[in-house]
């Protein structure tokens, strides 16, 4: 028995190789199913976030798991191995384990302390447990990473100061564009992502926000709590024609705004400077869009160096958190090597 985790992050692939191989919310339980199917893998969760996608499963063993990962991804997917092989990463049982822990504790994460990804941690979990893919191990060893995770946070001020990638996003347009409290916004989605946008622009000061969403009751419900208005995704070309700033977040698996559908909006406004942040994974807008005059776009990846503007400030704490793993993971692999054993054992009756 191999306690493993294979997977890629913001770290070790460009975002052109993170959307392609990401899973929706809509087809992770079938993804999980799936996984469970192939040979070498006997538990599995599946973490997808628009910074990471990675696989936690208990294997037969170290290259087996390796290699199901590799092809489950290829036919998942429709892609080459190649395309990702040299991206991958590949933790095995204690590495793996704190691998986890420090990913539950947003020690891994893009902007280090924030609180989203715990929550992301517990979803996967909780859908691998609807799925039936989380057996003995991998619950016993993400709900020690769940507490661990709220331990750091309550223990340390790791998330004093720290921001969500929507945070980043709006203080990137605030650098560009000075004051942000006569600026109009379109916000296209109405995910946690997106709520998060709307909320850090309304504590901006901004009054004038417009909510598109291909379900025109939820863009509604989103826009109803910030004072904005809503619209339905067919309707955003006169939208984008009066934005400053436009914060997209769906899970569309194409483009939304296209290079033509841009060239026709900034006709529409004379070529009046936008400001564009793409926080889709898939993308939402084309990065053809970049190439257009007074069209400023950023997605995810351009978000690095923003984030390590504040990071500094959180590092002493950060250490901090290193020990509180520290501490655990000892009882942890200890706890995980009996695991091995009884396996071992059991194939052995």
């Amino acid at each position: 028995m191999n306690f493993q985790v294979i997977g890629l992050n913001y770290k070790s692939a460009p975002i052109s190789i993170r959307e392609r191989i990401s899973f929706s919310p809509g087809k992770l339980y079938d993804a999980l199913i799936a996984f469970k199917g192939y040979g070498a893998i006997e538990e599995a969760v599946i973490l997808s976030t628009c910074n990471r996608t990675e696989f936690y499963a208990v294997t037969a063993d170290a290259q087996s798991g390796h290699q199901a990962a590799q092809d489950f991804l290829a036919d998942f997917h429709k892609a080459p191995i190649r395309f990702f092989r040299n991206h991958l990463y590949v933790y095995n049982d204690e590495e793996a384990l704190r691998h986890l822990f420090r990913v539950a504790a947003s020690l891994d994460s893009m902007v280090i302390g924030e609180t989203q990804i715990l929550g992301q941690v517990k979803e996967a979990y909780g859908k691998a447990v609807e799925a039936k893919s989380a057996g003995k191990t991998l619950s016993r060893f993400f709900e020690e990473a769940i507490r661990l995770g709220r331990k750091v946070h309550s223990e340390t001020k790791i998330g004093r100061g720290a921001v969500s990638v929507s945070s980043v996003a709006i203080r990137l347009s605030k650098e560009a564009l000075g004051t942000l409290k006569d600026k109009k916004v379109l916000i296209i989605g109405s995910g946690k992502i997106a709520e998060l946008a709307a909320r850090d622009l309304y504590s901006q000061g901004i009054r004038t926000v417009v909510v598109a969403n291909r379900t025109f009751a939820k863009a509604k419900e989103l826009a109803s709590r910030f004072r904005g208005t809503a619209t339905n995704l067919k309707e955003i070309i006169p939208c984008l024609s009066r934005a400053d700033i436009v914060i997209s977040s769906t899970s569309a698996p194409h483009f939304l705004i296209t290079y033509q559908r841009m060239l026709e909006v900034m006709r529409l406004r004379n070529h009046r400077p936008l400001f564009l942040i793409d926080l889709g994974l898939p993308r939402n807008i084309s990065p053809e869009v970049k190439e257009i005059e007074n069209s400023h776009l950023y997605n995810l990846d351009d978000l690095t160096s923003v984030c390590d503007a504040n990071l500094k400030e959180r590092l002493r704490e950060a250490a901090k958190a290193e020990q509180i793993i520290r501490g655990r993971l000892e009882a942890s692999a200890r706890e995980l090597l009996q695991f091995k054993k009884e396996s071992l054992a059991e194939s052995r009756v």
